[in-house]
């Protein structure tokens, strides 16, 4: 595995680390579930009129400030900065996008 590959891994574990296991009620677990249920939302309606991959596009769009406001929240963490989160975000979105196309949100 190349440096960077193996950069980008381990920033998406911490990412997932921070997400997965946060305490009820933290800032960036109430960001992370907006995110994903403005994303869930707006596909749905957009699946109805469209293919998902175009769906999934509008959705990330309607959705770009509660995607802001999430990874903002993320980079407040102790272990995570906002470089970290900058190089994190394609992999993540990646992440989101299957879970929207594969279970149609």
């Amino acid at each position: 595995m190349s440096p960077a590959a193996f950069v980008s891994s381990a920033l998406l574990a911490a990412l997932l680390l921070v997400t997965g296991p946060a305490r009820a009620g933290s800032e960036a677990e109430m960001r992370h579930g907006s995110w994903r249920e403005c994303l869930s939302r707006n596909f749905r309606i957009q699946a109805a009129l469209t293919d998902p991959d175009p769906a999934a596009d509008a959705a990330f769009r309607a959705c770009r400030a509660a995607e802001e406001a999430y990874l903002a929240a993320l980079a407040r963490s102790p272990l995570l900065d906002d470089d970290d989160v900058a190089r994190a975000r394609p992999r993540l979105a990646g992440r989101i996008r299957a879970w929207l196309v594969s279970s149609r949100g």
